[in-house]
């Protein structure tokens, strides 16, 4: 960590749409990961390498994991007996179990479930579910940690490609409050695909091999392209070829599909049913249909017909056109493998992409292996799909690609995790060279006015220099699918401050926006951009040089703060650091608080409350010595300030700032069909 706190315990938390993996590993020597496998709900010697994502909120008390269906099984042995007891066991329902919730935190997800979660549900579901888990570990780790109390505790969570918007991410890691304050800390590690990837390297691959990692999961699926740097016995390298990328895919949506299925089927019959027919259908789905769809593709186990047991109240006759024979409901093996084929049509299609993709931009390189990975990747329908299509030579792959499933599917992602932060402390080395840019990521400026680009555009005049701006335009910092180094990108921010306004902050707004890098929006008014940070910087103590103040200068005095933001773009995340113009860290004491949403581009789809309203990060400088301001500027290579342009804008907001910067190479605009300086002067 930055501020010197080093963990004696690495624990990564692998939290799923279906199941939750943990896994951890232990200080100085940071032996591989090793997975907690015994969970509250197990009967006796039984063992699960991963606990249910499930809660069941009972009138005394909140249960997770295995006790839900521990719960739920007591209450079903009971049911054909009446009973007016208030108690946990006979009050649970198996469609009581809260469950599924892992997508619905993402607000840019549609649920089409009708009783799907708010976003705000589930949040307090994934509070209360992360709290029970982490409370257990804790209570784990004290039976078998001689001085566990003492101990400093890292928790590392992943999460899936699709959620690309860091204020959500940020939310989230917020949201995972602990009892043991500055001893226990949570930290967003790598995307999912990027851990599984980390997990596949120590599986006796060769260097140069190119990789195409699919986590297929139970709520995402995602993809990445990797090529391995690094050599057998040496910290993990990847050059990553390609930016991670992830849909909505997962044994999930099996189940739903399943489901709906089964609900048209119970049509008939519903009057006879104790409880709506989406509910019987849930109960009736329960163990033997998971056993079913697990198995589904496995050689010498391929049952032509599903059997459902109907409910005990159910004394209709046979409906053998519905399936309803012999107090059972068949559906057949046509029937589910429709709907698996839904799935992975859409998963070969993100494969596909990804394909396509590394034949544009690398086009020397050939994939080697295609690695399976995740619950719905160790699914053996989906395997043999996966295998005969992609080791098939096609004009896309003229030698076909070698398909294989890593030995513990389910454990890829949470193990990857912990191998990668705990390399990080071993050797200091970090997996991945570089990051391909998920998003497009730019500041709010305001340019000169040109009537050809500004045209409806709103404009304000300065009077101290004669010219007229459009205001709240869009500089883009970085561009989708842009390579960006790790040790991050940097824009400077010159200001001047006349001596009445020294106490005011300096101000700049983050946009992101997830269009294609041909199709982004200029200016906040083509509403497609989502404000998501504003960075205040208290600039009382920053490094201020006076000018204008000689006997012969006869312009009003002013001072120069330059104020270098350094945009550091994590796999799920965003990091931001101040420096000077000296190419020094400012010292600061920074803290996050979201904005209510009621902004000035509250209607242009970045207002919303919650997850949609940008974060504001508030700096408090640590005090630094004035200069003078005949002493020589120097910018550390490091920051990557490159040449100025001169295309005139300033940042926008309450104060006019003559912004310099860099941010690379210049970048070609499809519009005007030239290059275009994306610095300032």
């Amino acid at each position: 960590m930055t501020d010197g706190w080093t963990p004696d315990i690495v624990v990564g938390v692998d939290f799923g749409m279906t199941c939750t993996g943990v896994a951890y590993s232990y200080g100085p020597n940071w032996p591989p990961p090793k997975p907690i496998q015994h969970w509250p709900g197990l009967i006796g010697s039984q063992i699960a390498t991963k606990v249910p994502s499930h809660l069941l909120y009972t009138p005394s008390t909140l249960k997770w994991g295995f006790q839900c269906e521990e719960t739920v099984s007591d209450t079903v042995s009971t049911s054909n007996t009446l009973s007016t007891s208030t108690s946990d066991t006979v009050a649970a329902k198996t469609t009581d179990i809260v469950k599924y919730f892992k997508l619905n935190l993402d607000s840019d997800f549609t649920d089409s479930r009708p009783d799907a979660p708010s976003r705000d549900q589930a949040m307090c579901y994934f509070r209360d579910y992360i709290g029970c888990l982490y409370r257990y570990v804790v209570d784990y780790f004290s039976r078998s940690f001689p001085r566990f109390d003492g101990m400093k505790v890292e928790f590392v969570f992943s999460v899936p490609t699709t959620w690309k918007d860091p204020r959500m991410v940020e939310e989230l890691r917020k949201g995972v409050v602990f009892d043991r304050g500055r001893d226990h800390r949570a930290v967003i590690g790598l995307t999912e695909a990027e851990a599984a990837a980390v997990y596949v390297s120590g599986l006796h691959y060769q260097k140069n091999d190119v990789i195409l990692v699919c986590d297929a999961g139970g709520g995402t699926t995602d993809v990445n392209v990797l090529k391995l740097a690094s050599a057998p016995g040496e910290p993990t390298v990847y050059d990553p070829l390609g930016f991670v990328e992830g849909k909505p895919v997962g044994s999930v949506f099996i189940d739903v599909g399943v489901q709906q299925l089964v609900c048209s089927k119970l049509e008939l019959i519903k009057d006879s049913l104790s409880a709506p027919t989406d509910e019987i259908a849930w109960q009736m789905m329960a163990g033997r249909f998971e056993r079913y769809k697990c198995s589904f593709g496995m050689m010498g186990d391929e049952l032509e017909t599903l059997r459902l047991d109907l409910p005990a109240s159910v004394t209709e006759s046979d409906f053998p056109e519905q399936g309803i024979w012999n107090r059972q409901l068949l559906i057949s093996r046509a029937e589910i493998k429709a709907i698996f084929d839904e799935k992975v049509t859409d998963l070969t299609q993100l494969l596909d992409d990804q394909v396509r993709n590394l034949q544009l931009t690398h086009p020397a390189q050939k994939i080697s292996f295609l690695v399976l990975s995740g619950g719905f990747g160790s699914c053996p329908y989906l395997r043999n799909c996966i295998k005969e299509r992609y080791e098939t030579p096609t004009h896309l792959w003229p030698e076909g690609i070698k398909v294989l499933t890593v030995d513990e599917p389910q454990l890829a992602v949470v193990q990857g995790q912990v191998m990668n932060r705990t390399q990080q402390l071993r050797t200091h080395a970090t997996v991945f060279n570089h990051l391909y840019s998920p998003v497009s990521y730019g500041v709010i400026c305001d340019w000169i006015y040109d009537p050809k680009k500004h045209s409806g555009e709103i404009t304000r005049f300065d009077e101290r220099n004669m010219k007229t701006y459009a205001v709240n335009q869009i500089d883009w910092l970085v561009m989708k699918g842009d390579i960006v180094p790790r040790s991050g990108i940097s824009k400077s921010f010159p200001r001047k401050i006349s001596p009445r306004d020294l106490s005011q902050p300096f101000m700049a707004q983050i946009v992101m926006s997830q269009r294609p890098r041909d199709h982004l929006p200029r200016s906040m008014m083509q509403g497609d951009a989502k404000l998501i940070c504003e960075l205040e910087v208290d600039t009382t103590n920053v490094e201020k040089k006076i000018k204008n103040h000689h006997w012969y200068n006869r312009s009003p005095v002013y001072f120069l703060v330059n104020v270098i933001v350094k945009l550091l773009i994590e796999p799920a995340g965003l990091q931001f650091e101040l420096w000077n113009a000296n190419g020094d860290r400012i010292p600061a004491r920074s803290s996050i608080a979201r904005t209510d949403g009621d902004g000035p581009f509250a209607g242009a789809g970045v207002g919303a409350r919650g997850a949609n309203s940008p974060i504001t990060i508030w700096w408090e400088s640590i005090p630094e010595k004035m200069h003078d301001g005949n002493e020589e500027e120097a910018m550390s290579p490091g920051l990557r300030l490159q040449r100025a342009s001169n295309v005139p804008s300033e940042v926008g907001g309450d104060h006019a700032f003559e912004v310099m910067g860099d941010i690379g190479p210049p970048q070609q605009s499809a519009r005007e069909g030239k290059l275009k300086p994306p610095s300032y002067r």
